[in-house]
């Protein structure tokens, strides 16, 4: 992890640069549940303390006036599943933290969150119901009416905007070779497959299958 402070009116301190790369360590000690070890941490600043401090903060080498400032991790350490991995817990926090960006944001980046929004719900079964223009205010801090008046103002089309998030949350699906189309329609709300079908169809100008198909490397089998 390379650090590279954004510079405001005022210069970043040496101190508060080896601060973030220690709370970094720390952060990951406490998530994964491990004595975390970086191989090696380095900054581009002289050692303005003890270099015994520094070994004991971050367990590992420190190098100092280097090209950058940064924490190297173990790819195994990076890959490793959290401990304290909640999925729901996830999905409520992402929710909430759509809805207050939203109210942050400008109008004009209504169709971002409003996409991003949809690709989250899209993440789960939807048995067969499309996300809904009330759930999408809701989640966005908006009155439904209010929702509809500033997607007026840009241009914008709840259909449109589902169509898009649908599409590109079908191919993503689709990837997944071992995934059934039964499954992926239901997925991604449509009522019926047939209709998953020409919906696709008219994204891509060919059936899910075929699209599936035609993505696959040359000599892999089918499913």
């Amino acid at each position: 992890m390379v650090y590279h402070p954004r510079q405001g009116a005022l210069a970043f301190s040496p101190h508060q640069i080896e601060a973030v790369l220690a709370a970094v360590v720390a952060f990951a000690r406490w998530v994964t549940g491990q004595v975390v070890r970086p191989r090696r941490v380095q900054f581009s600043q002289a050692r303005i303390g003890p270099l015994a401090g520094y070994r004991e903060a971050f367990g590992c080498a420190v190098e100092f006036e280097q090209a950058f400032s940064g924490v190297l991790l173990d790819n195994a350490l990076l890959d490793a599943p959290l401990p304290q991995a909640d999925e729901q817990l996830a999905r409520l926090h992402r929710e909430h933290a759509t809805t207050r960006l939203a109210a942050l944001s400008a109008p004009a980046d209504l169709a971002q969150a409003l996409h991003a929004w949809m690709a989250d719900q899209l993440q789960a079964p939807l048995q067969g119901k499309a996300p809904e223009r009330a759930q999408a205010a809701a989640a966005l801090g908006l009155s439904e009416r209010t929702l509809a008046r500033r997607m007026q103002a840009l241009g914008l089309s709840y259909t449109a905007v589902l169509d898009a998030a649908r599409h590109q949350a079908a191919l993503h699906a689709l990837a997944q070779a071992d995934r059934p189309l039964g499954e992926i329609s239901q997925s991604l709300g449509f009522a019926e497959p047939s209709v998953f079908n020409r919906a696709f169809r008219r994204w891509t100008g060919c059936t899910p299958g075929q699209w599936r198909q035609a993505a696959r490397p040359p000599g892999e089998p089918s499913a």
